[in-house]
């Protein structure tokens, strides 16, 4: 079972509104998330409907097969120009080879 993602204590988005509720963990407890409601739907309008990664030809059939990454691997970092859309493959796959996941709670 993965990683219960969130903080604890209410966050404040970069915008300066509060974090989003992100629902409670396996202990019971609330978790917040780092984005308002309002941020969070934004990398929404960034999502393309085909897969941006070089040498991919995936074109969805339904948006959840795409996910919005960041290219830097900063997930606080949500300027448009850092933001890619890529297919679940290629998202995990750009993760793993850039170890992105070391620095996931940082």
């Amino acid at each position: 079972m993965g990683k219960a993602t969130g903080s604890l204590e209410r966050r404040v988005c970069p915008c300066g509104k509060t974090a989003r509720n992100n629902g409670l963990d396996k202990e019971g407890r609330q978790r917040f998330g780092i984005l308002c409601w309002s941020c969070h739907r934004a990398y929404g309008y960034s999502k393309k409907n085909y897969c941006e990664a070089p040498g991919c030809s995936f074109i969805a059939v339904h948006g959840v097969q795409l996910e919005v990454d960041h290219i830097d691997g900063n997930k606080r970092n949500n300027q448009e120009e850092n933001l890619q859309t890529l297919c679940c493959n290629c998202h995990r796959l750009k993760t793993h080879a850039n170890r992105e996941w070391e620095t996931r709670y940082a």
